[in-house]
């Protein structure tokens, strides 16, 4: 008899849209027996928020269920919103932003200073070091987002470290982005690195690794620390700037594909099934008019995340084909109905669930239904279809 294949469980990034999907994906998957039987987890962003919640505490799912749902109806925006403006971290985050924004005005008139100078033809080397430098300075001490990452060791994860994971036997990834090398930063339970910096000598707190995970740019300042790393035996200080994992995966299986070398990234996992939850809303109704900057920086990231979401899509399919993994499943919040295989009579349809926004807001009881029960009527749709071995 063939031995069961090893699992990987990937939970897209999306916010709390994300969350109460991918809570209906988990709940299926417990039902089946399977979600005991997954050996890495990876997540993003929002998927980072219910991964985490799920990987360091060992309660029932019954218990996690409740939990997570209490999370999504009181939000998490109230909870950054306090710690930045009422809380010991509020006047740090003050002091962060006047030193931030004279930095960052100092370095602006050195960087016109600088285009003047190359237009005499002096300078061209000097000055864009000199702003360089000045930003260099001081680093952002204290944010929104580290707001947010006390707000969640204060609520969630306590001084919990991303090695104590409370699920026997489950390996943790939440994954991040590091915009100083622009390249994966992959927080994990057997190690924390990005390749071009090494592996943290030291496990950082799971409230970092979520909220890191968890800030997208256009709302949340990056994440900024002095971190000491090692590579290849050589231990080093360096100044790590950490975003959204979004921004270099959304979709979450990057550290689940067969074939990584360990020399040149972290976190490797091959796996024999994938499992990829994607809280996507799907093909878009052309109704947004991208007319002002704001407007056009965010829909341009939009198209960014949604061409590389298509692109790991392929990537499942192209190696379910060439028998690179043994198979797949992918839960699509944004899936066409008419494709699944056999559909419930009592279907959540995508017109109902996938337009809801991705910001993390207090969610109506209503909404955590619709989104949760899509999620775990398309996980069991799939899994009875094309899984039920597993």
């Amino acid at each position: 008899m063939k031995p069961a294949p090893k699992i990987g469980l990937a939970l897209s990034g999306g916010g709390a849209r994300a969350m109460a999907f991918h809570l209906g994906c988990l709940r299926a998957l417990h039902d089946r027996g399977v979600l005991d039987k997954v050996s890495v987890l990876s997540t993003v962003s929002g998927g980072s928020v219910i991964g985490a919640l799920y990987a360091f505490n060992d309660e029932p799912f019954e218990a996690f269920e409740k939990r997570v749902e209490a999370a999504l109806r009181r939000g998490l925006l109230w909870g950054i919103v306090r710690h930045t403006l009422l809380s010991p971290e509020t006047p740090k985050i003050v002091v962060a932003i006047i030193a931030g924004g004279l930095m960052t005005l100092l370095g602006r008139i050195v960087q016109l200073v600088g285009v003047l100078l190359r237009l005499v033809g002096i300078g061209r080397r000097f000055v864009p070091r000199l702003a360089e430098a000045i930003l260099d300075v001081v680093p952002r001490f204290a944010s929104r987002t580290t707001a947010f990452e006390r707000h969640l060791a204060k609520r969630y994860f306590g001084d919990r470290r991303m090695n104590d994971v409370a699920r026997k036997g489950l390996n943790v990834v939440i994954n991040a982005a590091e915009l100083r090398t622009e390249s994966a930063f992959r927080f994990g339970s057997q190690e924390t690195a990005t390749w071009r910096f090494g592996r943290l000598t030291a496990a950082p707190r799971v409230a970092m690794a979520v909220a890191a995970s968890a800030a997208f740019p256009a709302l949340l300042p990056a994440i900024d620390r002095r971190l000491e790393f090692e590579k290849k035996g050589v231990r080093s200080v360096q100044r790590a700037i950490i975003t959204d994992g979004g921004v270099y995966d959304n979709f979450g299986i990057s550290c689940l594909v067969p074939g990584r070398s360990g020399e040149f990234a972290s976190n490797v996992f091959p796996v024999e099934f994938i499992i990829a939850c994607d809280a996507g809303a799907g093909i878009p109704s052309g109704a947004r008019r991208p007319y002002f900057i704001g407007s056009r920086m965010l829909a341009t990231t939009m198209t960014i995340h949604r061409r590389t979401q298509t692109l790991m899509q392929n990537l499942l399919h192209r190696m379910a084909a060439n028998g690179e993994i043994d198979g797949f499943l992918l839960p699509y919040l944004g899936m066409q109905d008419d494709r699944l295989p056999a559909r419930p009579t009592d279907l959540v349809t995508r017109e109902e669930a996938a337009d809801y926004p991705t910001d993390f807001s207090p969610m109506a009881t209503s909404d955590i239904r619709k989104l949760s029960q899509r999620g775990e009527q398309l996980t069991r749709c799939l899994l009875d279809a094309y899984a039920s071995h597993l």
